[in-house]
């Protein structure tokens, strides 16, 4: 069956571009937050500010002079700790090893007070998770993130980003354009979006591959802001030549 046989946005009602309007204008600003909750995690990591690709690979490949942690609390973190003097702390117990007997002693005191009401995975999964030494060692001795890790967050992902590119690829299946090129701007992020979070496990093994994750998160981010502004243009402003 010929594609123009589907209903496009002329046909539809008011109330109904309405909704796939306001649906829409959702999950962009959703999307702008999403970002900026990842600048906020990632930048820092290598002691500059700003987000590098150097803070991407040592998320996820880690780096041999410097772990997540340390590197928190002496740049991102800082402004959190209501007293000064525990930056010191953690580092100095950092250094020693990281055991378990000083976190319990003098490290989750400070990160239950500062720290957990963001980094908890029923709060923040995206987040190290700072409410055990399990998930406090993870990102105190040197080393990305793990493969528990990151298959949890890729699971997450996967699942909650696919509803939502699904849903934006239904409304823009009502777009006016060419029916071979509407075919590849759907599946292109659904690729995207694969390709970058399979990047992340071989990024915790070449580094390199960091280019790649954010090249496809780049790609899947700019897919589906061209099909959310597309699909808005055409529903109001977009008369079709007979």
């Amino acid at each position: 069956m010929a594609d123009n046989t589907y209903s496009r946005f002329k046909d539809i009602s008011i109330s109904e571009r309405i909704l796939n309007t306001v649906f829409l204008l959702t999950i962009g600003l959703g999307y702008l937050a999403a970002l900026a909750n990842m600048y906020y995690t990632h930048q820092g990591l290598d002691g500059k500010a700003g987000l590098s690709v150097e803070d991407v690979v040592i998320s996820y490949y880690g780096s041999s002079t410097q772990t997540l942690l340390g590197t928190a609390v002496k740049g991102i973190m800082a402004p959190n700790l209501k007293i000064k003097s525990d930056q010191d702390v953690i580092l100095k117990w950092i250094h020693a090893g990281a055991d378990e007997t000083g976190y319990n002693e003098n490290i989750a005191p400070i990160l239950n007070r500062d720290c957990v009401l963001c980094h908890t995975p029923s709060i923040n999964p995206s987040l190290p998770d700072l409410t055990n030494y399990a998930g406090v060692s993870e990102v105190s001795h040197a080393g990305g993130a793990t493969i528990p890790t990151l298959i949890r967050i890729s699971h997450i992902h996967l699942f909650g980003i696919a509803f939502i590119l699904f849903f934006i690829g239904k409304i823009f299946l009502l777009c006016e354009i060419n029916v071979y090129v509407k075919r590849v701007a759907m599946v292109v992020p659904f690729a995207a979006m694969l390709l970058d979070v399979v990047s992340w496990f071989i990024t915790k093994t070449i580094p390199g591959f960091a280019y790649v994750v954010i090249l496809s998160g780049a790609l899947m981010g700019l897919s589906m802001g061209l099909q959310i502004l597309l699909s808005i243009y055409q529903m109001w402003f977009f008369s079709e030549k007979e």
